[in-house]
């Protein structure tokens, strides 16, 4: 009877033993088991700028062209509440910019090259996205084109071509007086405009752009000069660069350094039909 009773105390003891955690030791915290937390609080995706630029050939400086960021959009369904429109690169002397229009915005190029438009688009709660960029190509669709611009705003240089055989300050001399206003000389064939010079931009207080082109210009050698005019508030000297354009490409460039009041700077000569530039 009494070994019965021992293995029945046994017995229960090894069925605790089993069921019931051992007690923890003294000093010893124990680490208990928890439901892992998940963050919902993840960030809100940025909006998306979508640009493109319509046509993106223009002839300068007469067309123009719209710069698109009309179909942007937020993935998370937010309202584009701004378009920021900049010019990331232009040709060097354009005093052409953006003109914002809501989404869109144009621009009509003064200069021949190329304009880069950049579109960043800010949500109503204040995301914002990626730039986009979009590229429009100006080319002059004459087959000679020179252009000038300058350095220092307050000194008027005024651009000069001669005719084959052609003075300064007569109707051989495409500028200011006799080239601006749509009534240019008649040079080449008489009554063909194709062959006569046009003077499409004349700035006085800035900087440039000015420029002269022809369609299709008489055989014989032109002569590209600039003339400081007197009477402006700016006298020291001035960077003036002119660029010479055959068939929308550039073909010639170069910087001189004007300080002359009432100066011709003689710049480069050009062979037609060849369209050889020599720089003078």
């Amino acid at each position: 009877m009494r070994h019965a009773s021992l293995l029945l105390l046994l017995c229960a003891c090894s069925e605790y033993d089993l069921t019931s955690p051992p007690e923890p030791e003294e000093g010893v915290i124990e680490e208990t088991d928890e439901p892992d937390v998940i963050d919902s609080s993840d960030p809100l995706a940025a909006p998306t700028a979508v640009c493109s630029v319509n046509p993106d050939t223009v002839r300068p400086p007469f067309e123009t062209a719209t710069f698109i960021g009309q179909d942007s959009y937020d993935p998370e369904g937010h309202t584009i509440a701004r378009y920021d429109w900049t010019l990331a690169s232009a040709p060097s002397g354009t005093s052409s910019t953006l003109s914002p229009a809501g989404a869109n915005a144009t621009i009509t190029p003064d200069q021949a090259g190329v304009y880069v438009g950049q579109l960043v688009v800010t949500t109503d709660d204040g995301r914002v996205s990626e730039p986009c960029t979009a590229e429009l190509n100006a080319i002059p669709a004459e087959a000679l084109w020179i252009e000038m611009f300058w350095q220092y705003s307050g000194d008027d240089m005024d651009l000069h071509v001669l005719r084959p055989g052609g003075t300064p300050r007569s109707n051989g001399d495409c500028y200011f007086m006799n080239c601006d206003g749509g009534s240019p000389p008649d040079w080449g064939t008489v009554g063909n405009s194709a062959d006569d010079p046009s003077l499409d931009l004349d700035d006085i207080g800035g900087t440039g752009p000015e420029n002269i082109n022809i369609g299709a210009p008489e055989f014989g050698t032109f002569t590209v000069f600039v003339h400081d005019h007197t009477s402006r508030s700016y006298t020291g000297a001035n960077e003036v660069t002119v660029n010479i354009y055959v068939d929308g490409q550039l073909e010639w460039t170069d910087t001189r350094a004007i300080s002359g009041e009432d100066s011709d700077t003689y710049f480069a000569e050009i062979d037609w039909p060849t369209a050889q530039i020599r720089g003078l």
